[in-house]
């Protein structure tokens, strides 16, 4: 009985069949059932791009073409994710920075012929042919906004990079292989631009304190800067190879800092970022 239940507790808990994502349109006919597409044949649909999603635990792919009675095609494409913390740093990836926010799930980008946008662990992508504006592509994006389960705020973690300085939506999460190390993960990087330096403030979550710590000792040993075990908080600046002076504080599961371009005003900054991410709540 209890194996029973556990079952049905998680068939209950499954995310939305893929096709069921799908609304109906008034004036629009699918042309075919929606195609879906797994991380093993991702790649069928998108040689050459398929990596970059599954380094953010790309879970599944629908893509479906409406088509209406003047002949104008509206194809989207719904990728799911293994959560929405994925979902919108695959959206960071591809978002150009300082793009105009579209208001519809948690936030989205358009131009005349294309609208993309995250909501929960989904990322939707649509595309226009034969329209002369975004009209049809917002009224789809609403419909299926909609219908898509998930968190309509973005990654708390955001919202603890100070203000001053910041470069407007230019923000990118990194799920691995941050500044080209396989252990730092799970990191968010703001560029910031303030008396004509340019230099980044980024935050890497580990699983736990001893994580970060991991992270720590391997990076210090990666850029040949022999020091003692790392204890539960510290800060030192690290010599990269790869990224030249790179500044680190750790507390917690919170690993941070700074790196390109040294500034005046980047240790205050660091130290407002550490303050915000040790009092964020999850």
């Amino acid at each position: 009985m209890f194996t029973l239940s556990l079952l049905l507790l998680a068939v209950s808990t499954q995310a939305p069949a893929m096709s069921k994502l799908f609304p109906q349109v008034e004036g629009w006919k699918m042309v075919a059932v929606p195609t879906q597409y797994t991380p093993d044949n991702l790649f069928e649909y998108i040689d050459g791009g398929a990596d970059a999603h599954l380094q953010f635990d790309f879970e599944g792919l629908a893509t479906a073409t409406y088509v209406n009675p003047r002949k104008a095609e509206v194809t989207v494409d719904i990728y799911r994710y293994r959560n929405a913390v994925r979902a919108f740093g695959m959206y960071t990836q591809e978002r150009p920075a300082g793009t105009t926010p579209l208001p519809v799930g948690v936030e989205g980008i358009a131009g005349p012929d294309y609208l993309e946008f995250v909501a929960g662990p989904y990322y939707v992508k649509l595309a226009q042919a034969g329209g002369k504006d975004d009209f049809h592509l917002r009224m789809f994006a609403e419909k299926i906004a909609a219908k898509l389960p998930g968190t309509r705020e973005p990654p708390v973690v955001l919202k603890c990079f100070p203000n001053e300085g910041k470069r407007a939506r230019a923000e990118k999460l990194t799920a691995r292989n941050f500044l080209g190390y396989a252990f730092l993960h799970d990191a968010a990087a703001v560029p910031y631009f303030i008396d004509g330096m340019q230099f980044r403030l980024f935050a890497v979550e580990g699983r736990d304190e001893a994580d970060v710590r991991d992270m720590v000792r391997l990076y210090r040993g990666a850029a040949k800067s022999p020091a003692s075990e790392p204890g539960k908080s510290g800060s030192t600046t690290v010599n990269d190879p790869l990224n030249g002076e790179v500044v680190l504080r750790w507390s917690g599961r919170w690993l941070w800092g700074a790196v390109d371009q040294p500034s005046q005003f980047r240790q205050a900054l660091v130290e407002k970022l550490g303050q915000n991410l040790l009092t964020a709540r999850r």
